[in-house]
């Protein structure tokens, strides 16, 4: 079965960037463009009136849109073209209907379709989008290329807590206990937060505003504040490029100069800005209307424990007698493996943080030393290579980063003083884990199975304290950002003497590090938060903290493997990596929500739309397939 797509998600996305176009060829190109692809028929009652007219789509915006984000369906979704082109028109259609229903809404209620607020927002969306257009050809120019890998690497070496966007809720209806899921924070924009912009005059910037003379006073704006970068040589020659590509892809317009192509470009973008953000408003509608709702996502509990229950069980049949295969996956993504490989002589795997301090441009390195060594440039005994080693490794340190940038803050720590500074932390009492025994006598009115209960759960959030309080030195003193605000932790594996590692690491893995994971294990005896000692490499020195084994959520899986209502409970309060407070319920609910809820929302809610807009029959919303046929 093919992928679902997030059509709605999708057209939020539609880029304001500069078209790409297409290669077609044709003399009468206004024709082509505007041949119309889909036509909708509105038709409904507003404020004791009738209104009908109709609206078309044409080509233009069909292969627009396709160049913003329908080209998707095909490279990631393994689409046909014909059938990506009709995902992306009826994606066109049900953004329409939406922007059609929030003007609806607004005249019904006698209100402007936008405030002053967002009115600013608008404006200013729509001057940085065509200011990092302009910005593009600057860059081209001078033959500047944008680093996405770098941008996007600064990005992950700041810690990002999760923010769930549902929850579960346990609640008594009829006398039975129920659980049902809701959204955490409803869809909102920026109607109630954002700055207004004002000018001298006290007038809101507004792109649709038009002074007493016509004069379109903001939009003018826009184009003045550009123009004071052209006196600039570079940034005139960005902006002729620029002009030049609408020129192009406009090539049966008319214009009379300059000017007037720029000002059809900000029309463009305005348009494109204005119309996303609409539908912005569409969503925050629906998600009001939907908290009347048992049920405020479209996903309900069952839905997330058939989704589990399902991928456990095709685990179950992987895995029961392929030791080798478990092996690879839960080395390389432990979060999407759901059973665990318990056969007999089964290697332990366990979930690992990791520090690693590397070696700094200018600093001697144990292959530096080898090298020295081998030249024969010195006498090299046993005291003589064991102090260069100490010497070494003992000027290794942590570059301390800023946690709300990632940045070096020009702070350091020796390797030996971070793990002593991470060893007093954790032997606070907060993070001491408490006994069946001293809790037992303590409470001695509980009964065997009460205190059981209070200990794993007392241990639990203890264990999750201990992560959370060593998240600030595995994102801010870590020279490795391979798992940062991942679903995934470094997985190891130990069975007897045999050490498995982490394909990450696997270049780093000596004795050192083998005896060390063994001693971490401890023959499963670990606790979360136990650390190693400091680990020497050709490539630097390891921190490991103990973050947990790997192992089913669930005890005695077989293939008759089922959950009940109350299994939610759990799913909801474990971590998928214990070092964020994503659980496996969110995890869940994302893959259902992706799954279920918008492909029932369009198909639902959009036929509403359709129903109260239209007069919903076969000539309401018309498709004319012989106009785009060519672009299969």
């Amino acid at each position: 079965m093919k992928k679902k797509i997030l059509s709605l998600v999708l057209c939020l996305m539609m880029c304001a960037s500069v078209l790409t176009g297409c290669n077609l060829f044709g003399t009468d190109l206004e024709t082509y463009y505007n041949a119309v692809v889909a036509s909708i028929n509105f038709n409904y009652e507003l404020n004791g009136k009738t209104v009908s007219d109709r609206l078309e789509i044409t080509k233009r915006e069909l292969i627009n849109a396709y160049n913003s984000y329908g080209y998707n369906y095909v490279n990631n979704y393994n689409y046909t073209q014909e059938e990506a082109i009709d995902i992306t028109l009826n994606t066109i259609i049900n953004r329409e209907l939406m922007i059609r229903d929030v003007e609806v809404q607004a005249q019904k209620e006698g209100k402007e379709l936008f405030n002053d607020r967002e009115k600013s927002y608008l404006w200013q969306e729509t001057y940085d989008a065509i200011y990092e257009n302009l910005r593009a050809y600057y860059n081209e120019v001078l033959g500047i290329e944008e680093d996405e890998e770098t941008s996007s690497e600064e990005e992950s070496g700041v810690y990002q807590k999760y923010q769930p966007s549902a929850t579960y809720y346990k609640h008594t209806q009829d006398g039975q206990v129920k659980y049902e899921i809701k959204k955490t924070t409803p869809v909102a924009t920026v109607s109630g937060n954002y700055e207004i912009l004002k000018n001298n005059d006290g007038v809101v910037y507004d792109y649709e505003y038009e002074d007493k003379d016509g004069n379109q006073i903001f939009q003018e704006l826009i184009y003045e504040t550009l123009k004071a970068y052209m006196a600039d040589t570079n940034w005139k020659t960005a902006f002729n490029k620029y002009i030049q590509t609408v020129r192009d892809n406009y090539s049966y317009v008319e214009f009379e100069d300059d000017d007037e192509v720029f000002y059809f470009e900000l029309d463009r973008i305005y348009d494109i800005v204005r119309d996303n953000y609409v539908v912005e408003k569409y969503e925050e509608l629906y998600n009001k209307a939907a908290e009347n709702g048992s049920t405020l996502t479209g996903v309900r509990v069952d839905n997330i424990l058939d989704y589990y229950v399902n991928e456990v069980k095709a685990d179950y049949d992987l895995y029961r007698d392929d030791p080798e295969t478990f092996e690879t996956d839960v080395l390389s993504s432990s979060t999407n493996v759901h059973y665990v490989y318990s056969g007999e002589n089964a290697t332990n795997y366990f979930n690992v943080g990791v520090i690693k301090l590397s070696f700094k441009d200018g600093q001697k390195t144990p292959e530096d030393l080898e090298k020295e060594i081998n030249s024969g440039e010195v006498v090299a005994d046993e005291d003589y290579i064991e102090g260069q080693l100490n010497s070494i490794y003992n000027a290794l340190y942590a570059d301390i980063k800023d946690e709300k940038t990632g940045k070096s803050t020009g702070r350091k720590i020796s390797a030996s003083g971070l793990l002593k500074e991470i060893q007093t932390l954790l032997s606070n009492d907060e993070y001491k884990y408490v006994t069946y025994e001293e809790v037992s006598q303590s409470n001695q009115k509980m009964s065997e199975e009460e205190v059981k209960a209070y200990v794993d759960e007392k241990n639990q959030s203890i264990a999750y304290a201990r992560a959370d309080a060593f998240i600030k030195y595995l994102y801010y003193y870590n020279d490795d950002t391979t798992f940062q605000n991942s679903d995934k932790t470094a997985v190891f594996g130990v069975n007897g003497n045999e050490v498995v590692y982490n394909e990450t690491f696997s270049g780093s893995q000596n004795e050192a590090f083998d005896e060390a994971l063994k001693k971490l294990y401890n023959n499963g005896n670990a606790q979360v938060g136990d650390l190693s000692d400091l680990i020497r490499t050709d490539d630097g020195v390891y921190i490991l903290f103990y973050a947990g084994e790997v192992e089913s959520l669930f005890e005695n899986i077989t293939s008759e493997f089922s959950l009940t209502f109350e299994d939610i409970e759990k799913l909801g309060s474990t971590r998928v990596n214990i070092f964020n407070n994503k659980t496996y319920f969110d995890l869940l609910y994302e893959a259902v929500y992706v799954e279920n809820n918008f492909d029932n929302f369009e198909a639902e809610n959009l036929e509403h739309l359709k129903r109260t807009l239209t007069k919903a029959d076969n000539d309401a919303i018309v498709k004319y397939p012989d106009n785009y046929k060519d672009l299969f």
